[in-house]
């Protein structure tokens, strides 16, 4: 690696900052962060980071003053006089809010853009967009990594048999159509009427799963409301088995009662928001060497487009 390279992490993202530095072979910097009495922050950079290609490692899921730290310290390496500061934001807040849902609402996802712009971010890496529309609202470089690499390996480690794909709406069928390319599986998806955010009236399955092992693919799992219901109406169909991979475990409310109550055999996350969870059903299948390998190629000037191919 080149020394004119240092990657940081801010407070929120220790533990992956630490993998990512350890399949680079990188030294990790933390940035200094304080918090005051009144609840203002501040945060600072104890060495020189002039003309250095800076790599920010930060998660930035609520609370909001996570999000704040990672705007405060870009802009501090902007004042420090980074030559280059490239976000490494594993799970992009407000990304499911990027069109009005009706009058008299805000399109939180391009505000969340237009902030991180203005601070300075030369570029964001993360993954598994909610929506591809997202990187419209960006004029910088925005590259949405797919975990495509890594639950297909898992999954054929898993060793299903009658293996079947599930995705849970119709904007999910690409998706899974990318892990039939290298899955011997067939594929379902259900048909859902919601009423209003994480709450579905209405459930129905289109596709043969009797005696399948069905593996539902999506982005996003917050309450698991959606997720387990699916599970119990599959399991209600015939399925012999129900698992979920998901990237990003938000797991909000009562998300893990609901998991644990379920049909649901298993559920498989990344670590783009919980690093660490003791439950019977959850299992964190680490991002840290995609994005380690993503900021290699960065380095080396090479596409990142070949990180989605699986071996």
């Amino acid at each position: 690696m080149e020394n004119s390279v240092k990657l940081y992490t801010t407070s929120t993202a220790v533990a992956l900052g630490e993998k990512i530095a350890a399949v680079l072979g990188l030294p990790l910097h933390c940035v200094q962060s304080e918090k005051f009495s009144d609840g203002e922050m501040s945060v600072r950079f104890n060495e020189s980071i002039r003309g250095q290609m800076v790599f920010l490692i930060a998660k930035v899921n609520m609370p909001y003053e996570h999000f704040f730290e990672m705007l405060m310290t870009v802009d501090a390496a902007r004042r420090s006089s980074a030559k280059e500061v490239v976000l490494i934001l594993p799970y992009l807040p407000h990304s499911r809010q990027e069109r009005r849902d009706g009058q008299r609402t805000s399109i939180s996802s391009r505000m969340v853009a237009d902030i991180i712009q203005l601070m300075g971010a030369d570029r964001i890496i993360t993954l598994d967009l909610h929506t591809n529309a997202i990187e419209g609202f960006y004029k910088i470089p925005l590259d949405p990594l797919s975990s495509l690499r890594l639950f297909v390996d898992h999954i054929k480690n898993s060793n299903f048999e009658h293996l079947c794909l599930c995705s849970p709406d119709f904007g999910g069928i690409k998706r899974i159509r990318e892990y039939k390319k290298h899955l011997d599986a067939e594929m379902v998806v259900i048909h859902k009427e919601r009423l209003k955010a994480n709450q579905i009236a209405h459930m129905e399955i289109i596709g043969e799963v009797k005696g399948r092992n069905i593996i539902i693919v999506d982005d996003l799992v917050d309450t698991a409301g959606t997720l387990c219901k699916a599970a119990d109406i599959l399991m209600e169909h015939g399925a012999s088995s129900v698992s979920a991979y998901c990237t990003h475990g938000v797991l909000s409310g009562p998300a893990l009662q609901n998991i644990q109550n379920s049909s649901l055999k298993k559920l498989c996350i990344s670590d783009t928001v919980i690093e660490k969870i003791e439950h019977p059903k959850i299992e964190i299948v680490s991002c840290a060497d995609l994005l380690a390998r993503a900021i290699e190629h960065l380095i080396s000037n090479k596409s990142l487009s070949t990180l989605d191919k699986v071996v």
